[in-house]
């Protein structure tokens, strides 16, 4: 993690924290900064929770951003670049823990990352945490140890309520994207910044949903393109359309292009198609 500041003569910041079994405890106090995680990929993923105790700050992974206010949770995916600024002095209160021990799919913490997260759990958390900063001394280890794993399913609990309600919210916002890719399929210039930008989404984010899938943007509509030209070539109401129009008007502007996509995915070149689903009988064009 990198630190920036406006002033390095003048800044002033403080970090006090321990290691209480796999999870690290911390209290930061600092004037205002940036502080910039380079991320680190490969390395095991741990999570960073963050709940500011005074003063605002604006996090920022993935695409998303929130600002956090004090007593407020959020999560940081320490795998993955990301960005915490205060405008101000601050304090806050960190929690680091290895991903795998909160119990959740990789999938599910990705999505909630940099997100304000609300539960009634967050109340007990801000509580617990307070104490494992403040009175680390006066608890043996034994006694570390199983706080330790009650702040873990706290974390957990808080982490796998949202991580649900935000499996939904991006159903939502993907059903919402295709809905639009469908309806500008016919225009040539489709693409994904066009889509993000009518969802209001980063063009990072709007790839991420889609890997999600399993797919790529620019991949799903090349493929509902073929669908619909495949669908196309064997309508009746369409038989007097030459394959270049059919083509034309679902955003295939080469023709040679098109045949080769059609046949490297149908098998068959898109005019043979049609005539083995009998609609043959027509001028060839």
């Amino acid at each position: 993690m990198d630190i920036v500041v406006d002033d390095p003569a003048t800044f002033r910041g403080r970090v006090r924290g321990h290691a209480a079994g796999e999870l690290v405890f911390a209290e930061v106090s600092a004037i205002a900064h940036r502080a910039v995680g380079t991320g680190r990929p490969g390395a095991e993923a741990y999570c960073k929770v963050l709940l500011p105790i005074q003063g605002y700050c604006l996090l920022s992974q993935a695409g998303r951003q929130v600002v956090l206010g004090p007593n407020e949770v959020a999560v940081l995916d320490m795998s993955q670049s990301y960005l915490v600024v205060f405008d101000t002095a601050c304090r806050m209160r960190v929690v680091v823990c290895p991903r795998r021990v909160l119990r959740l799919p990789a999938s599910g913490v990705d999505a909630i990352t940099a997100t304000a997260l609300s539960h009634p759990a967050t109340a007990l958390l801000t509580v617990l945490l307070a104490g494992m900063t403040a009175r680390t001394a006066e608890f043996g280890s034994a006694e570390l140890l199983r706080l330790t794993d009650t702040v873990i399913d706290l974390v957990g609990t808080v982490l796998a309520a949202h991580a649900s309600a935000g499996q939904a919210a991006r159903h939502g916002v993907l059903h919402q994207v295709k809905t639009y890719l469908e309806h500008h399929l016919d225009d040539p210039e489709l693409s994904p910044a066009m889509a993000a930008a009518a969802a209001h989404l980063s063009i990072g984010y709007l790839h991420k949903l889609f890997r999600a899938e399993g797919a790529t943007v620019c991949g799903w509509i090349r493929q509902r393109r073929l669908e619909c030209c495949r669908a196309d070539l064997i309508d009746p109401a369409l038989f007097e359309l030459a394959v270049a129009a059919v083509a034309a008007r679902r955003g295939f502007v080469d023709a040679a292009h098109f045949s080769r996509l059609f046949k490297l995915t149908y098998g068959v070149p898109p005019r043979e198609y049609r005539i083995l689903n009998g609609l043959g009988n027509f001028p060839a064009r």
